[in-house]
């Protein structure tokens, strides 16, 4: 699984950009993702990183997968 920075200074990965990739609906911003979905996002940053992703980080996430 790869892992890279943003413009914004974040970081955004494979995993997390393939669950958003998967989803059928409009994300227009973090607060639309779905709850199971964030959960396994979230995890995802766990086992990377031992912290959540940051807000900037999943709008990020957003506009890399549905830009």
């Amino acid at each position: 699984m790869g892992w890279w920075r943003t413009e914004s200074g974040g970081v955004i990965g494979d995993a997390p950009a393939d669950m958003l990739e998967d989803l059928d609906i409009v994300l227009n911003g973090p607060d639309d993702i779905p709850e199971m979905v964030l959960k396994h996002i979230r995890l995802a940053y766990q086992e990377a990183f031992e912290r959540d992703p940051t807000h900037q980080e999943l709008a990020d996430l957003i506009q890399f997968c549905h830009g």
